[in-house]
């Protein structure tokens, strides 16, 4: 029998998989159990072995691998084929699960997989999908605003949003929004939110003062990265406004899963102002590599991007 559990809430598979391991144990005993976390770490024998061979002593045997892709190495790809080339021996007691998050739709192992398995989708869309789960499971010890705050914080990444509770509650009994902001640091992803909110909104001063403090922890080439990728997303959802496109459209068009609100959101920004912004941030990055503009400290790099971003003021 064979199980694959896919798609973007890696929170909700693992969670899943938590009580698919808690009801075997129970049934069938832990040395019936094998967990394959990383295809690397094993030799294709050990594969062989663990998937064609029946349980000692007990009518089924469960075998959980993780697909996870991590860096993508060739090693791992070549792992996947090499099960996929012997699943058809697998015995009929073993159930095998495997597991994979965010996957690679155009991969040839994930077609094969869906195509083979019994696939069960696990996604979260919307945050909130992700207070609803975080209310239910934390009744009565966290206030909405706290949910609302850290979902904000973690951007909302459920399994480090469960993560920081947890480890907030080992101290606090019941979680107020002031708990997040004291003890948790936020997501760069939410430092670059909060930055481009600024900047929509034309707050360009406490933009740049955010500036300065997020590239105190983070260099500032990734910083520019991230900022021009979100700044894009952005930048697109302008323009589809003003097609009157509807949002929800929009959000499918652009895939924004749990940034769906972007689309019903107003700025002061107008869609050329912030579009010749974003022109002018790529073209830093033209000019450096066409040797047109050269620094060689982070701090001159900052200042460009700044520069670009008071102009908007």
């Amino acid at each position: 029998m064979l199980y694959f559990f896919t798609w973007n809430s890696d929170y909700l598979i693992k969670e899943q998989i938590k009580a698919w391991k808690k009801k075997f144990i129970w049934k069938f005993w832990d040395f019936n159990l094998v967990e394959i976390k990383g295809l690397e770490e094993v030799d294709n024998n050990f594969l062989v072995e663990n998937l064609t061979s029946r349980s000692f002593l007990s009518e089924k045997k469960l075998i959980i691998i993780n697909l996870e892709q991590g860096k993508k190495s060739e090693k791992e790809e070549q792992k996947r084929e090499f099960i996929i080339s012997i699943l058809d021996k697998v015995s009929e007691e073993n159930i095998v699960l495997f597991y994979l998050t965010n996957p690679d739709k155009r991969s040839k192992t994930y077609k094969w997989f869906k195509e083979k398995c019994e696939t069960k989708e696990y996604s979260i869309k919307e945050n909130q999908e992700i207070k609803q789960i975080i209310s239910s499971k934390y009744t009565d010890q966290i206030s909405p605003h706290a949910i609302d705050t850290i979902i904000q914080y973690k951007s909302g990444n459920l399994s480090k949003i469960v993560s920081e509770i947890e480890k907030l509650l080992i101290t606090i009994n019941y979680i107020e929004p002031k708990h997040i902001t004291e003890n948790i640091t936020a997501e760069l992803e939410e430092s670059i939110f909060q930055i481009i909110d600024d900047i929509l909104n034309k707050n360009i001063i406490s933009a740049i003062k955010k500036i300065d403090i997020t590239l105190h922890d983070i260099n500032v080439y990734a910083f520019y990265n991230n900022l021009l990728a979100n700044l894009r997303t952005t930048t697109y959802i302008l323009k589809y406004k003003h097609f009157d496109i509807e949002p929800r459209n929009i959000w499918i068009k652009l895939n924004l899963w749990n940034r769906s609100f972007l689309t019903t959101k107003t700025y002061k920004v107008f869609p050329k102002e912030l579009e010749n912004l974003y022109i002018s941030l790529i073209n830093l990055d033209k000019k450096m590599k066409t040797g047109n503009l050269i620094w060689s400290e982070d701090e001159v790099f900052q200042n460009e991007i700044e520069k670009c971003i008071l102009k908007l003021h």
